[in-house]
């Protein structure tokens, strides 16, 4: 029998299925899951396209995803550029660079680069990527938080006992004591309208007893005093005050969150019985838990993470009691492991991070803060006197004092004033917080701000005309036997600008 080309198109008894059907179920399947679908979208864009909703206008029209996203990256290019450049130039005249951060996150504000090309500033800072920095910058601060607890000097202290702990509160008592008394002549124009007296005078006291530990770390390596008798008395006192600091801080944030003097009682309580409870059960965990995770050098479980989580849902929580999250950080720093080589590890990872891109962030939004025009007014001049003479009277005399009659002698005693004198981030970190709860306003904030860079600034200078590293070598009487302090050799304490 001769085969017919044609005989495979048709149903044979027993054959396989016709290709001639196969062909038009694909077809069909084809054009009710191709092209009705896109007849369909087709038709739906034509009605969106001749029916348009109404349009968004002003201030109130969001910006689109990609375009935001294209102004925030512009943005940090811009500010981490800037800060990197400055950060340089402070490293070359003798500075630390976190002056030269400082200043490059006032001149991109609106005191110098807002006024000298308003339009290039809003193009480059237009108002939808002011709140995503400000986001960024406190994740940063949160981490930040972190490495300063981790760095603060504890088997230091533990071995100073109580003559460090009572220089080092002198140095903060004095000042907050003479800022009590400036925040009460300032109080009638400073004062925020809404804003109990009580909170306003703690901060403005607090605000100029703060010293900035992982700054002064910084500053003493430079010098070449950090391993010295003199150098570890300082960074042992700076080590007490920040503490306290700290502290003090925490008690000034619930009683700004908190209606009722019970209410900052309870807050007060369950920050500390937290505390506690990292302390003495979740301390000696941690340490358990990374010793065993290292030992048996197993991937499956992301140490990083774990370490992440932790700083995280710490600062959760002392948010949630009505103190602010970075008190939580930096209490998770403080009970941190410090020998373990993962922890060591994921700080000097996050420590690139925040230093190099969302500290920076964190300086430009205190600089689109800052209106520097607001100081140089005659009225505002008198107050940056009077703050910046509160300041470095309070920290220089107090700290003298104090080791004057722990045995220093006068030229010991000057320079650890002076290195207690010394502010830089952590001054800029307790403003903010103190702008964001509003309990001062951004006229005093500019002042603040002014007298941290004056104060930062003058440091260095001071040390080197005190020539403090000819007596540094010399055994003596006072506070500290010679010996290098154990803990500023670790991850942020000396890297940090």
């Amino acid at each position: 029998m001769t085969h017919d080309p044609t005989s495979s198109l048709v149903n044979e008894p027993g054959g396989d299925p016709p290709r001639f059907h196969g062909a038009a179920r694909a077809l069909i399947s084809y054009g009710l899951l191709v092209l009705v679908p896109l007849a369909l979208a087709l038709l739906l864009l034509r009605y969106g396209v001749d029916h348009p909703v109404k349009e968004i206008t002003g201030a109130t029209k969001a910006a689109e995803p990609a375009d935001l996203v294209g102004q925030v990256l512009v943005a940090g290019a811009v500010v981490v550029a800037a800060a990197g450049l400055l950060g340089l130039a402070a490293r070359a005249v003798g500075q630390s660079p976190v002056v030269g951060e400082i200043l490059a996150g006032l001149l991109l504000g609106p005191s110098v680069f807002g006024a000298l090309a308003p339009g290039v500033s809003k193009e480059v800072f237009p108002a939808a990527v002011t709140p995503i920095m400000n986001n960024l910058a406190q994740v940063g601060v949160v981490f930040f938080m972190f490495l300063i607890g981790l760095e603060m000097p504890l088997t230091m202290l533990r071995r100073l006992g109580g003559k460090v702990l009572s220089a080092g509160h002198a140095a903060l008592a004095v000042p907050f004591l003479l800022g009590m008394l400036a925040a009460l002549r300032l109080r009638d124009e400073y004062q925020p309208d809404g804003v109990h007296t009580g909170p306003f005078l703690l901060f403005v006291a607090l605000s100029v007893s703060v010293t900035a530990f992982p700054v002064l770390a910084r500053i003493l390596a430079d010098r070449g005093l950090i391993g010295t008798r003199l150098g570890a008395m300082g960074l042992a006192m700076a080590g007490v005050g920040d503490v306290t600091a700290w502290c003090a801080l925490g008690v000034v944030v619930a009683e700004v969150r908190s209606d009722s003097p019970l209410g900052v009682l309870v807050a007060v309580a369950e920050v500390v019985a937290f505390t506690l409870l990292l302390w003495f059960a979740v301390r000696p965990a941690l340490a358990h838990v990374l010793r065993v995770l290292e030992s048996r050098h197993s991937g499956a479980l992301p140490v990083g993470t774990l370490i992440t989580f932790f700083v995280l849902i710490c600062a959760v929580t002392t948010n949630v009691l009505g103190v602010h999250a970075i008190f939580g950080a930096f209490l998770a720093g403080v009970v941190m492991p410090r020998s373990s080589r993962t922890v060591r590890d994921f700080a000097h990872r996050t420590e690139g991070l925040a230093l190099w891109l969302l500290l920076p962030f964190f300086f430009a939004a205190v600089g689109l803060q800052t209106r520097l025009q607001s100081v140089f007014s005659l009225s505002a001049l008198g107050v940056l006197a009077l703050v910046l003479l509160v300041a470095v009277a309070g920290k220089i005399g107090g700290t003298f004092a104090a080791a004057r009659l722990a045995g220093e002698g006068n030229r010991e005693s000057l320079g650890l004033g002076v290195m207690m004198n010394c502010r830089g981030l952590t001054e800029l970190v307790v403003l903010n917080v103190g702008l964001s709860l509003g309990v001062i306003d951004s006229r005093l904030f500019a002042v603040l701000v002014v007298m941290t860079l004056v104060t930062t600034v003058a440091t260095d200078p001071l040390l080197r005309l005190l020539r403090l590293d000819r007596l540094s070598q010399t055994p003596g009487g006072g506070l500290l036997p010679v010996e290098a302090p154990s803990q500023t050799q670790g991850t942020a304490g000396t890297r940090q600008p």
